[in-house]
């Protein structure tokens, strides 16, 4: 034990400035975990990004959850996930409720089947209707 009931390898020992296994070496050491801290937090910006995310699919395609902006972005969203297979997509059935899916096909060619597994046009984007205020301001 050292002054004051502490031991040599302790946290305590390395804040007031005693010897320990911790200890990074000079300003490399500064520099790497700043490098780390860095690349770690470009993670998890990465992770916490709000796109709109396949909800289930496989090689033959797959179903993405419904809201207005995911359904203006379900022919990107397809295209890019059918690409892993180098397929293409074709976007079968819109559910426009919350709660409800948009289904898409992973096809080998976009004109595989067009009568049994015909097309549906998403939306291109999010209409709402404004509505007058409930209450009216008196200047």
């Amino acid at each position: 034990m050292r002054a004051g009931n502490t031991p040599r390898h302790s946290p305590a020992a390395a804040i007031a400035g005693g010897p320990t296994r911790l200890r990074w070496c000079g300003v490399a050491g500064v520099v790497a975990m700043r490098v780390l801290l860095s690349m770690f937090v470009v993670l998890l910006l990465g992770a916490a990004s709000a796109h709109a995310q396949v909800y289930h699919g496989n090689d033959t395609g797959g179903i993405i959850p419904w809201s207005c902006e995911n359904e203006a972005a379900a022919p990107q969203i397809a295209a890019r996930y059918c690409a892993r297979w180098d397929k293409y997509y074709r976007i079968t059935s819109v559910h426009p409720h919350y709660g409800d899916f948009i289904a898409f096909n992973c096809l080998w060619a976009p004109s595989v089947n067009p009568y049994a597994l015909p097309a549906v046009r998403p939306r291109s984007g999010c209409f709402y209707e404004r509505l007058p205020p409930a209450v009216r301001a008196l200047y």
